[in-house]
């Protein structure tokens, strides 16, 4: 019965889901330094891409630069001194 249950929900998490938004221009740290109410939009974004049932290998350059990118921001803006 588990078992079931198991491949049910299974089936049911990969219907329908369509790919995440990826349409967006590539952006870099400083972008997102300098704009930093850009960072949470474009991290819901990937973790969107990270929880949808694409391959790895299939989610565009622009949405891996971009999320690496502003996960970097966000760090920096986290240890940047406060004057």
């Amino acid at each position: 019965m588990r078992l079931a249950i198991f491949c049910t929900a299974l089936l049911l998490a990969g219907c329908g889901k369509p790919a995440p938004q990826s349409d967006m221009p590539a952006r870099d740290w400083r972008y997102y330094v300098a704009n930093p109410g850009e960072i949470e939009p474009m991290q819901k974004i990937c973790r969107e891409w990270a929880g949808s049932n694409a391959p790895a290998v299939t989610q565009p350059a622009v949405v891996t630069t971009n999320c690496r990118a502003a996960a970097f921001a966000k760090s920096q803006i986290a240890i940047k001194p406060k004057n």
